[in-house]
């Protein structure tokens, strides 16, 4: 049977490709000694899994190799995205809001009562727009683009500082924050606390 298989060229393969293999690596390693020595982990993805191997270790890799790449940078991109929302959350929270508008605070709180959270905010913001001369079109550009909570942070810096007479055209004011926040270039958290400094000074 042996004699069988030698004459019909079925073991001759087995041997070659033993052979192409042992030849490939050693090219490899002449070529790019230093790829082979210091990322080994290159070689062995690249090599093919043993016939020994069990199916079960052959899907492991399978489902591993290909698939770890896109799942790290889109997890990472996913991690980066909630980092930057917890930050802006973080600084821009409603006491400190509250406390940097005064005069918001206060018309705030006489048109919704006691404010516990965003949602109260936004509906009183909602409320104030039309008195300060702001479109309901920019208004909800404003949303559109820069998200419910950022559009209502911005809507109390514009209503304080409009009731200050720092700012003549709150509507153009606004349409500014938004051109700012597109281009990443909007720190509202910059403004509150300069107020709160202000205030304190």
């Amino acid at each position: 049977e042996a004699a069988y298989l030698k004459a019909t060229g079925a073991i001759n393969p087995v041997e070659n490709t033993d052979k192409n293999d042992a030849q490939a690596i050693k090219k490899t390693q002449e070529m790019n000694p230093r790829e082979v020595i210091s990322e080994p982990h290159i070689l062995i993805t690249n090599q093919l899994i043993p016939v020994t191997s069990n199916s079960s270790e052959k899907e492991e890799a399978a489902d591993v190799v290909p698939n770890a790449r896109p799942e790290e940078r889109v997890d990472g991109e996913l991690e980066d995205w909630v980092a930057e929302v917890r930050k802006k959350r973080t600084a821009l929270d409603l006491q400190t809001i509250m406390q940097a508008c005064p005069e918001f605070a206060s018309w705030a709180r006489n048109m919704g009562g006691f404010l516990k959270d965003w949602g109260d905010l936004h509906r009183v913001a909602g409320q104030l727009r039309p008195m300060i001369g702001i479109s309901e079109h920019a208004w909800n550009v404003a949303q559109d683009r820069m998200g419910t909570q950022v559009a209502t942070a911005a809507f109390a810096l514009v209503f304080e500082k409009h009731s200050a007479g720092e700012v003549a055209s709150p509507g153009g004011y606004l349409r500014g924050m938004v051109e700012k926040a597109g281009a990443g270039e909007l720190h509202l958290e910059r403004s509150f606390y300069g107020r709160l400094s202000g205030q304190a000074a």
